[in-house]
């Protein structure tokens, strides 16, 4: 009898302790930055959340075929390969932030911008359109 009410108690506590796990878990990721922690933010929106800003950078990766380091340059008084993502010293990243003006623009101006009750989620055109993977569009087309 003992033993049942042992295990019994032990269970509930390793549920309630997995479901604490969780819902803390959910409240970290979810934060939203200050405006003042992201610096350099020039057309991302500077209440964009830790979770979605990773999520963005990761997909660039992919529709691009490149790293971080493609945009990001090296941070001279960080680790080696710590990068400063701040830093506007790499032409890539000016072009990265071109590109994205250039694929809202398109998606606004042609796929039913004032119709949409979240316009900033039309992504009709995207990297990975022209891209396929590779930092040069022209590449993919070969």
């Amino acid at each position: 009898m003992k033993i049942k009410h042992l295990l019994l108690i032990s269970g509930f506590i390793a549920i309630l302790t997995i479901l604490y796990a969780f819902t803390s878990k959910a409240t970290i990721t979810d934060k939203v930055m200050n405006e003042s922690e992201w610096k350099n933010l020039k057309v991302l929106p500077s209440t964009i959340s830790n979770d979605s800003l990773k999520t963005l950078m990761k997909g660039y990766n992919k529709a691009l075929g490149v790293k971080c380091n493609y945009c990001h340059s090296e941070d001279p008084n960080g680790k080696k390969g710590e990068l400063d993502f701040a830093s506007d010293s790499k032409k890539e990243k000016e072009f990265a932030r071109h590109m994205i003006l250039m694929t809202r623009k398109i998606n606004a101006e042609n796929f039913n911008w004032q119709n949409s009750p979240d316009p900033e989620k039309i992504d009709v055109v995207s990297c990975t359109m022209c891209h396929r993977g590779t930092a040069k569009p022209s590449e993919s087309l070969r």
